[in-house]
């Protein structure tokens, strides 16, 4: 995945403050357990060190996603008095972190962001007129996203509504109108639910490319609960253990070199050398993350000169002994490098980690080069 929604963050200087939030409306009483992780936030993060102006600003935004329904958490990072990032996670927080630091743990925060799918989800559903078998009216719902991250922040859902009878002339346009929005918006795959017969009819109506890249759910129908993704479910099975085509094609270019030894590192000692040296292209990271929670000095790690501090690319990247997983993502924002998150079962990594260069190897072939345009 890209970084560049992290530029801002970096830009602001720091220090950082960085909350991870269980912000889930799921509870008996959401609103005073609120108001309760808002008093602990302040407490913390007083006690570290932080300005009250940075403070102020964290706990302002903290819970103030109540149009969210079910589980889902919130990532804050603020810095000199302002908020310079906040985002909805599909997934709440094991349990709930607040950090005043010189740089902020971001990677919880990527890691949530992976796969980075983009899709159009469509479904067909509608109500039976009495004592009749076939509905008498329909509903064609359809929305684009990025999986997982439209779970808890969707965009426009389309909607249109139609008689039943008329629905097989009514399917090739219907059909058009999804194709628009997926080649609109990047989309990777469409997945369809709903009514087996409507669905089946939408389908025949798509290209050989787009039935190639077709993913079949259920999309029984049921109200989506405001904030949340169509066919959320749907998404969540057909995109678990997934990758985007772009990052299949660099797992591809990373076992090649890996195997022929060129272009690719692996372990943190050798990942952390070629991101002080600005080498890397694209970093590797094995989920569930299991490297150090600091990082060692390396030995040509250069004098910690305050007259170097703004020189790239090793007085920036903070791999002065800092903490790992915020020192690791800084340097690959900095840097431009790319993401990629892979369950350690797809590719194990000596230490989860493998980084791919920034120079071509022998691999690069017209393969390669057309699956990582796509």
């Amino acid at each position: 995945m890209e970084l560049a929604f992290l530029n801002a963050v970096y830009a602001s200087g720091g220090p950082y403050v960085c909350a991870y939030l269980d912000t889930s409306r799921d509870t008996a009483q959401p609103d005073r357990e609120m108001a309760h992780r808002r008093r602990r936030v302040r407490v913390t993060l007083a006690e570290q060190g932080a300005d009250d102006a940075t403070v102020d600003a964290v706990v302002a935004v903290a819970g103030r996603d109540r149009e969210i329904a079910g589980r889902h958490g919130q990532a804050i990072v603020a810095s000199q008095g302002r908020v310079v990032l906040t985002e909805e996670l599909p997934e709440p927080p094991a349990r709930d972190e607040a950090a005043y630091t010189a740089l902020p743990d971001l990677l919880p925060l990527a890691v949530q962001h992976a796969p980075d799918i983009r899709y159009v989800a469509a479904t067909v559903h509608g109500r039976p007129r009495p004592e009749a078998a076939l509905p008498g009216e329909l509903e064609l719902a359809f929305q684009a996203g990025t999986w997982p991250s439209s779970a808890v922040a969707p965009g426009v859902c389309h909607r249109e509504r139609g008689p039943a009878r008329r629905w097989h002339d009514g399917a090739g346009p219907a059909a058009d109108r999804i194709v628009d929005l997926a080649r609109r918006t990047g989309a990777e795959t469409i997945v369809l639910g709903g009514i087996t017969w409507a669905r089946e009819a939408l389908a025949g109506h798509l290209s050989v490319r787009w039935r190639k890249r077709l993913v079949t759910g259920s999309g029984n129908g049921h109200p989506v609960p405001e904030g949340r993704a169509l066919m959320e479910d749907d998404l969540a099975a057909a995109f678990q253990g997934q990758l985007r085509l772009a990052d299949r094609a660099r797992l591809d270019m990373f076992r090649a070199r890996r195997n022929s030894r060129h272009g690719a590192v692996e372990g943190l000692s050798d990942v952390v050398t070629a991101l002080r040296r600005a080498q890397v292209g694209t970093v590797l990271l094995n989920v569930p993350l299991g490297f150090p929670e600091r990082l060692p000095v390396p030995d040509e790690a250069p004098s910690p000169d305050p007259a170097d501090a703004d020189l790239e690319p090793y007085g920036a990247l903070g791999f002065r002994g800092g903490p790992a997983r915020a020192a690791l993502l800084g340097a690959a924002v900095r840097t431009g490098a790319e993401l990629v998150v892979v369950p350690q079962r797809q590719l194990p990594l000596a230490d989860g980690l493998g980084a791919l260069l920034r120079y071509a190897g022998p691999e690069r072939t017209a393969y390669f080069t057309r699956l990582l345009r796509r």
